[in-house]
């Protein structure tokens, strides 16, 4: 999944990422994840806060796969999670939040939401 990739799929949406990283050599079982940072972020970074995805490389045996699944399915969903989180109360803006899509044996991304 590239920045190009991420814009495209997300639109205007795309405009509320405050931090986008591409991270690691090794791949993962979970290729995408996203993050709420509350304005004041415990002290550390304070001037981070908002929206942060994190992207992880995929198996080169099941990349082109990964990639489909993220555009068809992840994509979407990642974009409904911005739009609830830029219109959220203040109550859920208070506290971080964090959504990671696992890729499993069965080749079907799962979801798991932590606050």
């Amino acid at each position: 999944m590239t920045r190009s990739d991420l814009k495209e799929g997300l639109g205007e949406s795309f405009e509320h990422v405050r931090e986008l990283g591409f991270f690691g050599e090794v791949p993962s079982d979970w290729p995408l994840a996203v993050s709420w940072r509350p304005g004041r972020a415990g002290g550390i970074h304070p001037g981070v806060h908002g929206i942060a995805l994190s992207v992880r490389p995929a198996r080169s045996a099941d990349r082109a796969e990964i990639r489909e699944a993220l555009r068809e399915i992840v994509l979407p969903e990642l974009h409904d999670w911005i739009t609830h989180a830029v219109t959220a109360t203040e109550v859920w803006k208070a506290a971080s939040h964090r959504r990671v899509w696992r890729w499993t044996e069965n080749r079907v991304f799962e979801s798991e939401e932590t606050s």
